[in-house]
């Protein structure tokens, strides 16, 4: 997926930020596979800049699965395998990215900011597993209903949500 974000009302004061953020993302669900862990990461190789993985492959609570050309922003979940990963380019020059467990720190979603010196405000990209809940009586079934609608946003906030959305419908 790449994302190139066009000139809006919204940010005609903002006049470079449809020109100088273009970011290539990967997206994928990983079946908790290593092997598909380690087939993304190779594939996303100096073509992406953000890997982002549902389903990753944990082991213990810490440890996954790593790569030379990527660095590895997990939540700071305690005392569980997190389900969502996001892995940033090491080469990535034109943008940072930082955690943003202030706004959100679940095994299932994680919040990162993307920012650079030519755009006046953060992107936040949402990475969300859309797990449904074990809990019979939970009236929000999935996750997005019981964790993302606790997220409060200023309106002028720019937002990118990446997720496994886990419906299983037929549209």
């Amino acid at each position: 997926m790449s994302i190139a974000f066009e000139m809006s009302q919204n940010n005609a004061n903002d006049e470079s930020f449809a020109n100088t953020l273009n970011i290539q993302i990967l997206q994928h669900n990983c079946a908790r596979s290593t092997q598909i862990m380690h087939a993304c990461k190779k594939f996303a190789k100096n073509k992406t800049d953000i890997v982002i993985l549902q389903e990753s492959w944990m082991k213990d609570e810490n440890i996954t699965i790593s790569h030379s050309s990527f660095i590895c922003i997990k939540s700071n979940v305690q005392n569980t395998c997190v389900k969502v990963l996001i892995f940033v380019a090491k080469n990535a020059k034109k943008f940072t990215c930082t955690s943003r467990s202030d706004i959100v720190n679940s095994e299932d979603m994680q919040a990162i900011s993307i920012a650079n010196n030519k755009i006046q405000k953060e992107i936040l990209l949402f990475n969300i597993y859309n797990e449904k809940s074990q809990n019979a009586d939970d009236e929000q079934l999935y996750m997005i209903e019981r964790e993302l609608a606790k997220v409060m946003l200023n309106s002028e906030q720019k937002v990118i949500i990446v997720e496994d959305f886990n419906a299983h419908h037929s549209w």
